[in-house]
């Protein structure tokens, strides 16, 4: 069922009269869990039969044009999602420190906001009735945390008591044409050495097919996220200088592999891998369409080569960037800058970056990502810089989530207060346009 937040009135006819709290049940007398099934099964370009449950328990029915969708699902709550019923050994969600608002301690594991939004899930919770909707639906692509398919280091890891075969979950969605992507959170020790390679010739026989039909699209190999508040938690190690470049030695031979047999590499390292190692970034092309950029694979030579385009486009237009920035980040996101933004940027003629790593205190030194960085630690960095020269600073807009607010509760209007300099949040993409519209 789904609960209308508020009203829908249109007073020239009776079956727009919703009212908040009524429950949709039914579509042509099929049962409604959500909006996706709206959406599947309406009648394309015929009228909705459509059965409401009213708050004193009347039923009633009601029928809309298909043109009224839109105006239908702007009333509907928000879905609920589904929650994680694992303990993962790694999961970053365990290492928040105390006080933090409620949602942040929330694990969800649904493969709807999958579908909808490209959040990984493990599949332990999908069941025989998700995964005939998935399949029913063809609700794809879906992204998927494997980790590992060996199962019973799989089963330890997601800390699960139920061991079944991820494969064999992954290889009947493909077969009913679901593309999927996929993850391994990269732990030393745990799923790396055999363990890695096992999981990419698994994943890699489960890939898309020349028809264009499911299958799996990509495997990204992330690098486990340790904090400071790991009290009581499995005993993890990080991933090094030395272990980054090993995973890279490991993995570069089997990119050549899958790419003399298939369409690219398919298996991706995040970019944190490179920048740990010291080691050069592949090009663009190696990333096939950047489908992993989200979970932080191929972002910085993506950035790199937009940045530069808009940047000879801005040059040509008359109207290049011409004010200095400084930009406070993560301190690998600093690296990233320094290694692969700045130099290039200034050699096509760009003004000066002062880029300036923030150590995350609120973490612990070891998570150096923009996207964890506080509030509190970007305005203690904030307030260390020299009054003058009066600065432009620009902050990431990882940084804030939807609702204009940090980790730890702060507005970019709490950040800025008191001190002398500018700060702004350009858009990633749009980075070098924001910069050349600064007078």
């Amino acid at each position: 069922m789904i609960t209308l937040t508020c009203d829908l009135p249109r007073p020239h006819d009776r079956h727009y009269q919703w009212r908040e709290g009524d429950q949709l049940t039914h579509l042509d007398g099929r049962p409604v869990e959500d909006v996706l099934d709206l959406y599947y099964y309406q009648p394309e370009g015929e009228v909705m039969h459509l059965t409401l449950l009213r708050a004193d328990g009347e039923s009633i029915e009601v029928d809309f044009p298909p043109e009224a969708l839109d105006a239908i699902t702007s009333t509907f709550a928000p879905m609920e999602f589904k929650r994680c019923a694992c303990n993962c050994v790694f999961c970053f969600i365990d290492q928040n420190p105390k006080g933090m608002r409620d949602p942040i301690y929330v694990k969800d594991e649904d493969y709807r906001f999958s579908f909808l939004y490209g959040n990984y899930i493990t599949l332990t919770s999908l069941g025989k009735k998700g995964l005939a909707r998935v399949i029913e639906q063809k609700m794809s692509p879906l992204f998927v945390s494997v980790h590992c398919t060996n199962t019973e280091v799989r089963t330890r890891m997601l800390g699960i008591k139920k061991q079944y075969d991820v494969c064999e979950v992954l290889r009947a969605l493909a077969q009913n044409g679901v593309e999927l992507h996929t993850q391994i959170v990269l732990c030393p020790g745990w799923n790396d050495g055999k363990y890695l390679e096992q999981s990419f010739r698994d994943l890699f026989a489960l890939r898309r097919t020349e028809d264009g039909g499911g299958g799996v699209e990509s495997l990204a190999v992330v690098p486990v996220g340790l904090a400071a508040h790991r009290e009581g938690l499995t005993k993890l190690d990080p991933v090094t200088t030395e272990i980054a470049a090993q995973i890279i030695d490991q993995i570069e031979p089997l990119q050549a592999e899958a790419a003399a047999a298939w369409e690219g590499p398919f298996v991706h390292l995040s970019d944190e891998f490179y920048l740990r190692a010291d080691r050069p970034f592949p090009p663009a092309e190696h990333y096939v369409g950047f489908p992993q950029e989200d979970n932080g694979v191929g972002l910085t030579r993506r950035l790199r080569e937009m940045w530069l385009e808009s940047l000879e486009w801005a040059k040509e237009d008359g109207k290049p960037p011409r004010r200095p920035l400084t930009i406070l980040t993560g301190e690998i996101a600093a690296q990233a800058f320094h290694r692969e933004f700045v130099p290039p940027l200034l050699a096509a003629g760009a003004p000066s970056l002062e880029v300036i790593g923030v150590k995350n205190q609120f973490y612990g030194h070891t998570v150096t990502v923009a996207g964890l960085m506080s509030g509190n630690d970007l305005r203690q960095a904030l307030l260390q810089l020299p009054a003058e020269p009066k600065r432009t600073v620009c902050l990431s807009p990882r940084v804030f989530n939807s609702d204009g607010l940090t980790l730890d509760d702060m507005t970019l209007e709490d950040l800025a207060a008191d001190q002398p300099h500018e700060v702004l949040v350009p858009d990633e993409e749009g980075f070098v346009d924001f910069w050349a519209d600064l007078e």
